[in-house]
């Protein structure tokens, strides 16, 4: 483990600090999605079903339709556009929640839950550059699933602990190889 590092100057950690930005990839082709799901089912479907050995030279329907989900997967990935969002600092944050008080049917939420949102989106959002009046347009465009990613994302970095994060996974691997 590294040796802490205390501040010792102010102004010094204040100039190095970066707030952190988090990418969500969203898919503009949603319309696929469901292609997707129904091709996955009837891959389900052909994987259940006996082999015939008489086709044994032939390529399997589960072989065909898992080439069919691979060239949509492909064609998905085309249409996949990434929304950089940076945290807010916190006196930003703050003064935004203020600017959109909670109403009554908002309880437990300390903000307006319909205008809030969109301006957070519009404040955090780094690529688009957005105005709370895109922003709105974004969120009454997309779907409830990737407004969940993009809320979701806004919520963590500006909520977050800003601690070093550790890998349990890298620290496995990394462990297994030291000792070769």
């Amino acid at each position: 483990m590294a040796e802490q590092q205390y501040v010792e100057d102010v102004d010094e950690f204040l100039d190095g600090l970066k707030l952190p930005e988090t990418e969500v990839p969203i898919c503009g082709r949603g319309d696929l999605q469901a292609r997707f799901e129904d091709l996955e089912r009837q891959l389900d479907v052909a994987r259940s079903q006996p082999a015939d050995d008489s086709l044994a030279s032939k390529e399997t329907e589960a072989q065909r339709i898992a080439k069919e989900i691979q060239a949509l997967q492909v064609e998905m990935q085309q249409h996949v556009r990434v929304f950089l969002l940076r945290a807010l600092p916190r006196k930003a944050w703050s003064d935004l929640v203020k600017e959109h008080p909670a109403r009554k049917q908002d309880a437990p939420a300390d903000f307006n839950r319909d205008s809030f949102p969109v301006a957070a989106l519009a404040a955090c959002a780094v690529k688009p550059s957005l105005t709370e009046e895109k922003a709105g347009r974004v969120v009454d465009r997309i779907t409830q699933g990737q407004w969940s990613l993009l809320w979701n994302a806004i919520l963590e970095l500006n909520g977050g602990s800003g601690e070093v994060p550790f890998s349990a996974a890298a620290s496995v691997i990394l462990s297994s190889t030291s000792g070769s």
